[in-house]
């Protein structure tokens, strides 16, 4: 007869640490990509901000969550990291069917952002203020997103939690 036991039968420490050391592979991979996504895009915010007097945070935070961080198809295939509607003219049309807007490179889309923003009848009353909860409310109260309570918190979120905001 042939005995079978799995991995964490032969010793809970060994399991114990496997386990532990695939989390950490796993959170430091997540963290590896946040980390690229901020470090890739912050010099694009960065520049946009000095043009528009958008809050950089605000620029990135909101792209890192409509584009999951780059890697949604959106993000992937359009380039769009805002979740900008609009005809699809060019780019991965075979397989992505879809509403939202293409970009020839991400920060294209970056750019029609800040062009959008700064069309917004908020705009010239926030133009140059630091403080990105009020630009990211603002933004959440023009239809922004469906659900403008929830958005506002998890785009505040990612500036507070991945200090984007620079100590501003």
């Amino acid at each position: 007869r042939r005995h079978t036991r799995s991995l964490c039968d032969w010793s809970s420490d060994v399991c114990s640490s496997d386990l532990s050391f695939f989390t950490f592979l796993l959170f430091s991979n997540t963290a590896f990509s946040q980390s690229k996504y901020f470090s890739n895009y912050k010099p694009v915010a960065d520049s946009l901000s000095l043009i528009y007097e958008i809050p950089a945070s605000v620029i990135l935070a909101i792209a890192y969550h409509e584009s999951n961080g780059g890697e949604s198809v959106v993000g992937r295939r359009l380039n769009n990291h805002f979740g900008l509607k609009g005809r699809v003219v060019g780019g991965d049309t075979v397989s992505v069917k879809s509403s939202y807007r293409y970009f020839q490179k991400p920060e294209d889309s970056y750019l029609f952002f800040c062009n959008l923003v700064a069309n917004r009848k908020f705009y010239p009353a926030l133009k140059g203020n630091k403080d990105y909860k009020k630009w990211v409310i603002a933004l959440s109260k023009t239809g922004y997103a469906a659900n403008a309570s929830a958005w506002s918190k998890h785009v505040i979120g990612i500036i507070t939690k991945y200090k984007l905001d620079g100590g501003n």
